[in-house]
């Protein structure tokens, strides 16, 4: 069962296990595929209006409706859907001070032809884009020499958080791309809250995920 966090007339929001693909061919696994089948809608409109790479799990909004697939696309476009994740990163960052304002890191990263991940650029490169991230250091764990942190994409590049940790030498625990090394573990990253207006009464709408991201203090 895909757990159910928040949900209209018009629209869901579920949590996206980490190793499924949000959407996929029919008959393959997805979580739009196990919805279907969960909300008895084999016959009824089904979409996911945003995506979570396949590594990655957390909050994840479904629209039920083609409106209302229209009404969050647009919020989308229009950069007025809010989302955070939290992550674990090797190293040390400074735990961000209370109250300030968050770092913002702003890179130019692009997509590698052919292969399923990106880089980040120069500014004048073929394909670069600007790629934004609101960033917030919580802890640092000396024991692992891992930092966990607050991550607020401003844009939404492809593997955006995954290429901007990475390149400043953070990369996220266990992603097995841009990773030191590859790992059998899930990727340390987690959707942890979506903010964004319902499509069916326009009401300002938070749903988090309250659940600790993949440690390796579990295992």
């Amino acid at each position: 069962m895909i757990p159910i966090l928040w949900q209209c007339r018009s629209a869901v929001v579920v949590v996206k296990p980490a190793g499924l693909s949000t959407t996929s061919p029919p008959g393959t696994a997805s979580v739009e595929w196990r919805l279907r089948e969960q909300l008895d809608r084999a016959d009824g409109f089904l979409s996911a209006v945003h995506r979570l790479d396949r590594d990655v799990s957390g909050v994840l909004m479904i629209a039920l409706s083609k409106k209302s697939a229209r009404l969050l696309c647009e919020q989308f476009a229009a950069r007025r859907v809010s989302k955070t994740y939290h992550a674990w990163v090797q190293g040390r960052l400074a735990p961000s001070a209370s109250g300030a304002a968050p770092e913002r890191w702003s890179d130019h990263v692009r997509k590698i032809e052919d292969v399923a991940r990106g880089e980040v650029c120069g500014p004048d490169a073929p394909g670069a884009k600007v790629a934004e991230t609101d960033v917030r250091s919580i802890r640092y764990d000396e024991a692992f020499d891992r930092t966990l942190i607050e991550l607020k994409p401003i844009t939404g590049r492809m593997h955006q958080l995954r290429l901007q940790t990475a390149s400043r030498g953070h990369a996220i625990l266990h992603d097995p791309i841009y990773g030191p090394a590859p790992s059998a573990d899930p990727i340390a990253l987690t959707a942890v809250s979506l903010a964004f207006h319902d499509p069916h009464t326009g009401v300002r709408t938070k749903v988090s995920f309250d659940r600790q991201i993949n440690d390796p203090t579990d295992t």
